[in-house]
């Protein structure tokens, strides 16, 4: 092996083989002009030759015209070989030659390309060419206008003895695990072509002249260097294997690849340890990579479509209006300041033949007119299955055909049936200042009868919350509660029934049937209340950097049926 560096010829070094500028020049249109004379020519009678002789002369006018004629020539591509004597395999990446002094007719290569006019700062250049690294020849097809081929100077240059060919290639990535789709491999043939593969999300990788797949877990990939072909008629080839008949009867073909000119990169997750301060939660209860599936099997998930339609303006008492689809399962109208325009008194909606039918009352006078209506459609299916890749498996068809644009799959927490009731009540002696759900110290000798006069709760009204009914005689009481503080008065004659400022309904009904006698000052009586709704946790996780995102953000619904 041997480098050359110097601007001439290394002694002992073949010369490069150019070709004759007389025969042959670079690939650019060429331009011939030609100046041509306009000669006139005149025949006039001269003096003194009498009547019956004739003498003529031949001659051009001072003002003879000029003009250029201009023809194109389309010159076939300039070829090169670099290495006509040795006949050794140039090693990628080491060429540098030039045709004249000016910096521009430089030209290097990189994987198998042929490149010019190199920024210095970026290292880019213009594709030019190509470069056979196995028989060290150039083409040349795109070279600078106006340079002229007066000489190459070979400026750098290595060989070697041997070239180390593979036809698969086994390697594992610094790091792991790799994110999905972000694998990108090239390289060289041992002809100068140069391939290149991107592996996809779900780790394959397919390209020209190169297959394989990569394992993003752990970061193995495997990669072989070949193409396919018809067995048929190849039997007697040297690269003919009956064991490289696949499946689909196409036969596998080994491609020799220069091992040197295999280059990859790729993205490698690194994560971070977790505070559980910052997060509110313990980190061992998480996956090692801190992420954690949406979704898994046996989940239930909503794929839902929203489309909005403008309504026309102004709309009057009875009109019908026809959405753009039927067979929905959510209409809303909202005004044209997004303002949410409620169903009652104002209009219906015919979910199956998707029609909007206005009221005979209606009043849209708080409202700016065009109204919009958004209406969905859905379907509620079981997961039987996720890919790492985010594909899911439906245990049943969905109803609708849904478009790609505007479509989201969206998780669902199933709760099965819940509603609004009274737990946990008892009654205590004093109140010692605890909101303790088990006695402390001793009961009271009159209680209420929850048996035959239960207290009356609804979903609308009920909250979760710990009340107290703390008696101030032997008949009167205040209700207290643990969040709320005190919200009403009463009696033991009258039955009670504290109004829910949020909703206008009771937050709950004692009946006054369900009071005994013997209740003293400072007695309590101690109840809980849960509200029609289970709890659910939110952990968000916001990625460090620059807003990429400004839509970033989600929407909670609260769904439900009442019987």
């Amino acid at each position: 092996m041997a480098t050359y560096t110097s601007t001439g010829y290394a002694p002992g070094f073949p010369k490069p083989q150019v070709p004759d500028p007389n025969t042959q020049t670079d690939s650019r249109i060429k331009t011939k002009s030609v100046q041509v004379e306009k000669v006139v020519a005149k025949e006039e009678p001269l003096a003194g030759f009498g009547a019956s002789g004739n003498a003529y002369i031949t001659y051009a006018l001072a003002s003879a015209a000029i003009t250029a004629e201009s023809e194109s020539i389309n010159t076939p591509p300039i070829r090169l070989n670099l290495t006509p004597d040795t006949g050794q395999p140039i090693v990628a990446g080491s060429v540098l030659f030039s045709f004249s002094s000016d910096i521009q007719d430089v030209y290097y290569d990189r994987n198998g390309l042929l490149y010019r006019n190199m920024d210095i700062r970026t290292g880019a250049g213009i594709e030019c060419g190509t470069v056979n690294y196995a028989t060290g020849e150039v083409v040349i097809n795109n070279s600078r206008a106006g340079s002229a081929i007066a000489s190459v100077e070979l400026q750098s240059l290595v060989t070697k003895s041997g070239t180390q060919v593979v036809t698969e290639a086994h390697f594992r990535t610094p790091g792991a695990p790799v994110r999905p789709g972000s694998l990108y491999v090239q390289g060289t043939l041992v002809d100068g072509t140069p391939f290149n593969a991107t592996a996809a999300f779900d780790g394959d990788i397919t390209g020209d002249c190169v297959q394989g797949g990569i394992d993003v877990e752990t970061g193995i990939v495997n990669l072989y260097f070949g193409c396919t072909t018809d067995p048929a008629g190849n039997e007697n080839e040297e690269w003919y294997d009956a064991a490289n008949i696949r499946t689909d009867g196409k036969l596998w073909v080994p491609i020799p690849v220069a091992a040197e000119s295999i280059t990859f990169n790729c993205v490698i997750y690194s994560y971070l340890p977790l505070d559980a301060d910052l997060i509110g939660i313990d980190p061992v209860r998480l996956p090692t990579d801190g992420r954690v599936p949406i979704v898994k099997k046996g989940n239930v998930v909503v794929i839902h479509n929203s489309v909005n339609d403008t309504l026309p303006a102004p709309l009057s008492s009875g009109q019908v209006i026809t959405l753009s689809r039927d067979n929905v399962s959510l209409v809303e109208l909202y005004d044209a300041d997004g303002v949410f325009v409620p169903s009652a008194g104002n209009y219906t909606v015919d979910l199956a033949e998707g029609k909007i039918t206005m009221d005979a009352s209606l009043d849209l006078s708080p409202f700016t007119e065009p109204l919009t209506a958004m209406h969905r459609r859905e379907d509620r299916c079981l997961v039987t299955d996720v890919q790492i890749n985010g594909q899911l498996a439906l245990a049943s068809a969905l109803s609708h055909d849904y478009p790609v644009a505007g479509t989201y799959v969206s998780s669902a927490l199933v709760f099965g049936d819940i509603a609004a009731r009274v737990t946990n009540m008892f009654d205590q002696v004093t109140w010692t200042g605890q909101w303790s759900d088990q006695l402390i110290g001793d009961g009271c000798v009159a209680n209420y009868n929850a048996v035959n006069f239960p207290f009356v709760v609804t979903n609308r009204g009920a909250i979760a919350e710990r009340w107290m009914v703390k008696f101030t005689s032997a008949t009167t009481f205040d209700v207290i509660g643990e969040n709320v503080g005190v919200i009403a008065s009463g009696a033991t004659t009258n039955t009670c029934a504290p109004i829910n400022p949020a909703t206008g309904v009771p937050y709950f009904t004692i009946p006054k049937e369900g009071w005994g006698s013997g209740w003293a000052t400072g007695n309590i009586l101690r109840f809980n209340t849960l509200a029609a709704n289970p709890h659910i946790w939110f952990c968000r996780t916001t990625l460090s950097g620059p807003v990429t995102e400004p839509d970033d953000q989600f929407t909670l619904q609260i769904r439900g049926d009442a019987d």
